[in-house]
């Protein structure tokens, strides 16, 4: 009999069949997709002949592929809405112009694709949470989240734990909540940490860390050794900082041991209350609660001393001393509500679409430090007042519908695509309708000491005038005080009647390189949040909104910017965009 090397026999171990070599070779293709992406508009970055645009480009590039590479792992083969996000975002940086508009439209197709390749990979897991499905989820929401930390040019140890570590530590404890309580509990929970970060930072990594511990500690098949570790895990958050580091450990202790939970924070406010000079203060943020778990009535009964833990701590200004620090309460509260009740639906598709508002407003160009308060301004829920009759309201519609789903059960619920539509359509009315801009896209009119003053003739109104928006930016104007005048618009009408406001430093503009290294250091003017930024070279440059809401609306048919008198000759106003509402 002849023999050939086809009838050999393989090597122990080996696999040398095409069935074996294809899995691996197509990993490795999905992967190579978002690389040639990142190649693509990396390159073209390399021959703009703009440097500020070149400079975006190129973060933009870096962004891209961060979200990419985490989306491609995320989704399940062969990935293709990876490779579309891929194709879209490069095409989007060679086609657009740059500025903030080519960002937002590179971050929307980022939150795209990863809302896509999320659902399709937890539609088929949940509700197991295996690691190769949280660990990605975690650093590409930390990506889209904090991605302004990708432009550090420089890639320091600090940057590279805050991209890679936290969000890594977030998913094992989000698939270790997993095991116990369920992948849609322990989503819930980590998404609602995330959301008052914004992201994986120290306080939202260690509140999931130390739930995680908490629950390891109340399971009574653990080894003494893992004890340990579980219970130094939990009290790790208070040798870091010591107060906000206490509610974490309290959040998590509540899941081992509800008792002590409370003994352990009120024992701590004796010690607080015992030093001179200590006040309480008031829980500005408590509110959040309601308004980012809505179904916080339709809790399990049997969990509630965890919710007595949870409601104390979200009362306990001294323990949550900044917004992330409510993650802890946020996320042992996420873990408390019924898997199974009519509200279960919605909490999960109103934690979902919080989390893609406030992943765009989050990235660049927006880059808003409370992201997930301006979702809710667009909704027209606020913390101020302290009690908002809507939430509550929203509140009590569902405890009330609860008691009557319990009195109804053969009822079938909206399923929750449906509920998305429903949340999304509430969101799109809630928008503000679009004005009558002045200017051309991307373009300025400037106001300094050679031209103090411009005039422009407004349409024919359709409806009278009642406001006017205005986009602007200082330069040179870091020295000014907070308040300083800085330009006053007019309106007139054909009868010769007129209305004048003036615009302010540090309330309704402010300096457009404020977050230049020099700039930020050395400026007396604190100017205000910005409402779009771009990439100048190495830094994010800003621009800033301000509306005019006037007394009585008019038929106004001239417009006229005059600079401030009396300002420094080298401090000047560029006007971006000037709308006009009805």
């Amino acid at each position: 009999m002849i023999t050939t090397d086809l009838d050999a026999p393989s090597a122990p171990g080996a696999d040398n069949s095409p069935a074996g070599r294809g899995p691996l070779l197509e990993e490795l293709l999905r992967f190579l997709v978002p690389l040639a992406a990142f190649a693509a508009t990396a390159s073209f970055a390399a021959r703009e002949l703009d440097p500020a645009g070149g400079a975006e480009s190129a973060y933009l590039a870096v962004l891209a592929a961060a979200v990419l590479l985490a989306a491609t792992a995320l989704a399940p083969r062969p990935g293709v809405e990876a490779a579309a996000g891929s194709v879209l975002a490069a095409a989007a940086v060679w086609a657009l112009p740059p500025g903030p508009g080519r960002g937002a439209a590179v971050a929307v197709v980022l939150t795209a694709t990863l809302a896509v390749a999320a659902a399709r990979r937890l539609g088929g897991v949940l509700p197991d949470l295996p690691l190769p499905v949280a660990v990605p989820l975690s650093l590409s929401v930390q990506f889209l989240l904090r991605g302004e930390l990708l432009f550090d040019a420089e890639a320091s140890a600090r940057t590279l734990v805050a991209l890679l570590a936290l969000p890594v530590a977030g998913g094992i404890a989000t698939a270790v909540l997993a095991r116990h309580y369920g992948g849609h509990p322990a989503l819930l929970a980590a998404g609602s940490a995330v959301l008052v970060g914004p992201g994986w930072n120290v306080l939202t990594t260690l509140a999931l860390t130390s739930l995680a511990a908490g629950d390891l500690l109340a399971r009574r098949d653990l080894s003494k050794t893992a004890r340990v570790a579980a219970a130094l895990v939990l009290l790790a958050p208070i040798a870091w900082k010591p107060w906000p580091g206490l509610a974490a450990a309290t959040a998590g202790l509540a899941l081992a041991w509800p008792v002590p939970a409370l003994a352990l924070p009120l024992g701590a406010l004796a010690v607080w209350l015992l030093r001179p000079g200590m006040a309480l203060g008031e829980p500005r943020d408590a509110f959040l609660l309601v308004l980012l778990l809505p179904a916080l009535l339709w809790i399990d009964r049997r969990q509630v001393r965890r919710l007595l833990v949870v409601l104390f701590l979200a009362a306990s200004p001294w323990l949550l001393p900044e917004r992330p620090a409510l993650a802890a309460p946020l996320a042992l509260a996420a873990l408390l509500l019924r898997r199974d009740g009519p509200a279960a639906p919605l909490q999960k598709v109103w934690t979902g679409m919080l989390l893609l508002g406030t992943a765009l407003l989050a990235s660049y160009p927006w880059l808003r430090e409370a992201p997930v308060l301006a979702v809710l301004g667009l909704l027209g829920l606020t913390t101020e007042p302290f009690l908002s009759w809507v939430p509550a309201l929203a509140a009590a519609a569902l405890a009330a519908f609860g008691l009557w789903r319990e009195r109804r059960p053969e009822v079938r619920l909206l399923p929750s695509f449906l509920l998305a539509g429903l949340v999304f359509a509430v969101l799109l009315i809630r928008l503000p309708r679009p004005g009558t801009l002045l200017l051309p896209p991307e373009t300025a009119v400037r106001l300094d000491a050679t031209y103090p003053s411009r005039d422009a003739a407004l349409p024919a109104p359709a409806h009278p005038v009642g406001s006017l928006v205005v986009e602007s930016a200082l330069a040179n104007g870091a020295g000014l005080e907070n308040g300083t005048p800085v330009a006053v618009f007019r309106l007139s009408d054909p009868a010769g009647r007129s209305v004048s406001w003036t615009l302010r430093a540090g309330e309704g503009t402010g300096e457009w390189a404020a977050r230049r290294p020099d700039v930020e250091r050395t400026a007396r003017l604190r100017s205000p949040e910005a409402w779009v930024s771009w990439v100048a070279g190495d830094f994010f440059a800003q621009r800033f909104r301000s509306r005019w809401d006037l007394d009585r609306p008019g038929r106004f048919t001239r417009l006229r910017v005059e600079r401030a008198p009396g300002l420094p000759p080298e401090v000047s106003l560029a006007v971006h965009q000037v709308e006009v509402r009805p």
